[in-house]
């Protein structure tokens, strides 16, 4: 592998002339992706399974699960760890438990849209009931689709 002071030192020998101040950029460009943390948000509706989605990814409970009440009234991130990297994962409050709650979370997914590399939203295999999916779907994420934001169904088999 090539070290940095390599690489400059090969594009000059190659006739490729770069000045001090492009140099500095492109250090501070690689050595910014070198220690980005990627950032999914795990969204869906009500007790369709995103907290212990986070959890069996991690191997452990990382976030707390009810099967009579929601249990994710705020986002919940939570890193995993892979060697010195890893990713963070945002599990966020559920849709579809009342009109009220759809509208603060309709204005909480449009605020973390933009900050999220990946999105997974999950959907039980076995539900019908998908007009709250379909919803928010369409009103809120379907234009950061549109825009290149990578975006994941996961269906969960009951």
């Amino acid at each position: 592998m090539i070290g940095q002071v390599d690489f400059f030192e090969e594009l000059e020998k190659s006739g490729v002339t770069i000045n001090d101040e492009q140099r500095k950029m492109i250090q501070n460009r690689i050595n910014s992706l070198m220690n980005y943390e990627p950032k999914i948000g795990v969204f869906g509706k009500t007790g369709v399974g995103k907290s212990s989605l986070c959890n069996a990814l991690f191997g452990k409970d990382v976030c707390p699960i009810s099967d009579v009440e929601a249990c994710t009234r705020n986002p919940q991130e939570v890193f995993l760890g892979m060697g010195q990297k890893g990713l963070k994962l945002l599990d966020v409050p559920g849709v579809g438990e009342s009109s009220d709650r759809d509208k603060e979370y309709a204005e909480l997914y449009s605020k973390l849209l933009p900050e999220l590399d990946l999105v997974l939203w999950i959907v039980k295999a076995d539900d019908r009931a998908l007009t709250s999916d379909e919803v928010f779907y369409k009103n809120i994420v379907r234009s950061h689709v549109e825009e290149g934001k990578p975006f994941f169904f996961v269906l969960r088999a009951c």
